[in-house]
């Protein structure tokens, strides 16, 4: 099976995002539906070969619901029909640095005793002695970066968790953290997980020091968003509808083909609520595109959406 590197790790090339079984409303609410569509839909995912599963503490229908989409992947996991070896096979990643509160306040706390905190009970709710990947969601704007991330590095210091990635960060920001912690062969950061699909190619200064570095870069929002994917698939945005003809496969699962081909770093996370998306999600690792293709589909595509608010306000830099 072809893998690709995340940190000490090989795992499947297409991992699976959860987030949309959980928030908003999604799949996993109900029970009735959780149990009908939602479970059933990551287990055809690892069924296919899927080893990542993405989730965050955030992922929940409401403010007094967080962990909600964690506790989901634990369930979804723990009952999947496959061996203890297959299983041990699965990596999580989750998610923290984002706050939730009371009437849906939302914000930002990157301090050692928040986000020690909540790794914590991520841990406890994927039911696991040590998480395997904890990514930081989201920079502190009233923090110095540099002492967040040594907060972040922390988090693997005191055991709570195996490897650590980073969310969100601009090319200034990966820069200063692979100094401060350095890579996947010094121990530190494995993966950044910034939003990419043929909608937003910002970042690319980000994908180029990842590929410089041996770090996984996991896109999120790969093909584009739910509200917007339908520009591609109905072929208004770029020749993936003409190319996925020819070559008998999905307009969606050709995005992700081309995210593969455009980088060897990449590992796509496409979110689906449906066995049969996650499926056709799967299959992309199957579909080869020549260098010419890729290329060509490159070359279809207007320019990139407005730039994305998620990597504003930032922190200061430490005097």
């Amino acid at each position: 099976m072809t893998t690709r590197r995340l940190g000490p790790w090989k795992v499947y090339p297409i991992g699976l995002g959860c987030m949309n079984v959980s928030w908003p409303r999604g799949a996993a609410v109900a029970e009735d539906t959780r149990k009908a569509s939602a479970i059933p839909g990551i287990h055809a995912g690892l069924d296919a070969g899927v080893t990542l599963l993405d989730t965050a503490d955030i992922y929940a229908p409401a403010w007094d619901q967080v962990g909600h989409n964690e506790t989901f992947v634990a369930e979804a996991l723990g009952t999947w029909d496959a061996q203890p070896e297959q299983k041990d096979q699965v990596l999580i990643a989750t998610k923290g640095g984002i706050t939730r509160s009371d009437g849906e306040k939302w914000g930002r706390n990157g301090s050692l005793d928040y986000l020690v905190a909540a790794a914590e009970r991520s841990r406890d709710r994927l039911g696991v002695d040590v998480i395997d990947l904890w990514q930081h969601h989201r920079l502190d704007p009233e923090l110095p970066f540099e002492t967040q991330f040594e907060n972040v590095l922390e988090l693997k210091s005191r055991g709570i968790v195996r490897e650590i990635g980073v969310s969100n960060y601009n090319a200034a920001h990966l820069t200063r953290a692979l100094e401060i912690g350095g890579g996947p062969d010094q121990g530190g950061l494995i993966s950044v997980q910034n939003e990419f699909s043929p909608l937003y190619r910002h970042d690319l200064e980000v994908l180029e020091i990842c590929e410089e570095n041996g770090i996984a870069f996991l896109p999120w929002s790969p093909l584009g968003g739910s509200k917007k994917v339908n520009r591609i698939t109905t072929g208004e945005v770029g020749s993936f509808v003409s190319m996925a003809k020819e070559k008998a496969v999905s307009p969606e699962s050709l995005v992700l083909a081309w995210l593969l081909a455009y980088s060897p770093v990449i590992i796509p996370i496409p979110g689906a609520t449906r066995a049969e998306s996650i499926r056709d999600s799967v299959s992309a690792a199957g579909i080869a595109l020549t260098d010419g293709e890729r290329d060509a589909l490159s070359a279809s595509l207007p320019e990139s959406l407005p730039r994305s608010e998620e990597l504003e306000p930032s922190p200061p830099w430490r005097d």
